[in-house]
């Protein structure tokens, strides 16, 4: 069990870490995640003033930084290189809270920007401003006042809604993507330069003739050295919840714990079951042997019985010198004899050797009411009666029923069919068939409770072997139309194992 939750385990955490694993690789990244002020790249350490945490896009608290919307609120990345690429691209997210009219200059709210020259004009090398009076977006790549390429959104964004912006850039062309998409690519033409003690600034344009502010939620600011192609935009704008894995691991811990309760629990479960099973199982075997016990005094009871009528019928044979008829009488008796002193060293007996009982049986009651009896014992041909092993002592009581409850008062001819077929290739199905007179009109009250004491042990046995091997077996007896007769219909199972 411990195994396999281990596995489990390992399977998951593998899962987790390899879960939306990015291929893009940037030269600088600001996630703001819970509360960090770094680089994930370099280590380096922003600059902020008089910002706050908030949520990102997903909801995470303390993962994206808010802009007030004045002098006082900005971000400083810092002045290294790997803000400053001459090729590359800049991808980040943003939320507009508000416009802000606050300032002077040219009317725009700054996102984020750094400078190419000391010029109050045309000094944004690279720049994402947010236009109030259009709600759209506008990003610069500028040389020098001659020189300078813009590019500005094609629709108004919302106010409120987290946007996903790009710029790439290199010596021919300007590109521009909100949300995954291009806006548009202009022809560019230069090589982009950079004053080396500028900052990259997110919030302020840090200038002197035009001083602007943003008031809006930024996060995931990142920086590549190379130009990223529309798949890997799109691959950017569709991110995972960086809490993702770990919301996953945290659910992956709580799934394995319910998992190594259900499998404690299971076995424990088991465990008890397997105990009960156990303790039900001796139960029943002990009884079955109790019952196998009062099967064999039942039948050694009923024996000495049989034992007086038989040498009682011997007797009148010698009597009426019907010296012959006495001598197969007695052979048949000895052999009958025989035959179930061996039944009652065993719990099982074979099929055949039940058929030759129930023939001796036969022969001898036979003789006793002077070969008026009829019977027939019929073996389908699928079965193999030397190889099919059967329960003792459940066929003689109902073919004994039949001749003394059934047959002895019957006038006329008088008939018992035994009938063996296979039932589902783990069952013997036989039917015992006679013409007597029924149960209906049997009148006395002794007999019909002895045939019900006999009739019941079965039962119980039938019962118990059901429980104990997980049978089927069962027991029907039914009254033939007009009282002509009862068909005893019984299931054994085949108990060769």
């Amino acid at each position: 069990m411990v195994k396999t939750i281990h596995i489990l385990f390992l399977t998951i955490v593998f899962a987790v870490n390899n879960n939306f694993k990015s291929q893009i690789k940037p030269s600088a990244k600001f996630t703001f995640d819970n509360k960090n002020d770094l680089d994930e790249i370099t280590g380096k350490k922003i600059r902020s003033n008089g910002v706050s945490y908030t949520y990102d896009r997903f909801g995470n608290a303390n993962n994206a930084i808010y802009l007030f919307g004045n002098q006082y609120s900005y971000i400083n990345l810092g002045n290294y290189t790997a803000l400053k690429p001459t090729s590359g691209s800049i991808s980040l997210w943003i939320k507009i809270e508000n416009e802000v009219s606050a300032g002077k200059g040219y009317k725009f709210n700054p996102i984020l920007l750094t400078k190419c020259a000391k010029e109050d004009d045309f000094f944004e090398a690279y720049s994402i401003f947010y236009l109030p009076e259009t709600k759209k977006l506008n990003v610069t790549c500028t040389k020098d006042s001659v020189t300078q390429i813009g590019i500005t959104s094609i629709q108004p964004i919302e106010h409120y809604d987290w946007h996903h912006l790009v710029i790439t850039y290199n010596y021919s062309w300007l590109s521009f993507y909100i949300d995954g998409k291009l806006e548009k690519k202009m022809s560019k033409n230069y090589t982009t330069q950079f004053l080396e003690s500028d900052s990259v600034v997110v919030g302020s344009t840090a200038n002197i003739k035009n001083q602007r502010y943003l008031m809006a939620s930024v996060d995931d600011i990142e920086f590549f050295d190379r130009v990223l192609n529309d798949k890997e935009i799109l691959e950017l704008y569709h991110a995972p919840n960086p809490n993702k894995n770990k919301i996953i691991l945290n659910w992956a811990l709580i799934i394995l714990a319910i998992i190594a309760f259900i499998i404690f629990a299971y076995h424990l479960i088991k465990r008890q079951i397997k105990l009960a099973v156990q303790k039900e199982r001796v139960r029943l075997e002990l009884h079955n042997k109790l019952l196998e016990t009062e099967l064999r005094v039942n039948r050694a009871s009923m024996n000495p019985h049989f034992l007086f009528n038989s040498l009682n019928t011997l007797h009148n044979f010698i009597l009426l010198n019907d010296i012959d008829i006495a001598s197969d009488y007695l052979v048949k008796f000895s052999k009958l004899i025989r035959k179930i002193l061996d039944s009652n060293m065993h719990d099982n007996i074979s099929l055949d050797f039940e058929i030759e009982i129930l023939e001796k049986y036969l022969e001898i009651e036979n003789l006793r009411f002077e070969k008026n009896i009829n019977f027939s014992i019929i073996i389908d041909d699928e079965i193999k009666p030397s190889s099919v092993k059967i329960p003792i002592m459940m066929l003689q009581p109902f073919v004994e029923n039949a001749i003394w409850y059934g047959l002895l008062n019957k006038a006329g001819e008088k008939n018992i069919t035994i009938n063996f077929s296979l039932l589902e290739k783990k069952y013997i199905y036989c039917t015992i068939e006679d013409n007597g007179t029924g149960r209906k009109k049997e009148s006395l009250t002794n007999l019909v409770e002895k045939k019900s004491l006999a009739t019941n042990f079965i039962k119980q046995r039938l019962e118990l072997l059901n429980k104990i091997h997980n049978l089927n077996c069962s027991l029907t007896i039914e009254d033939k139309p007009n009282n002509q007769g009862t068909i005893v219909k019984i299931v054994l199972p085949i108990l060769n194992a």
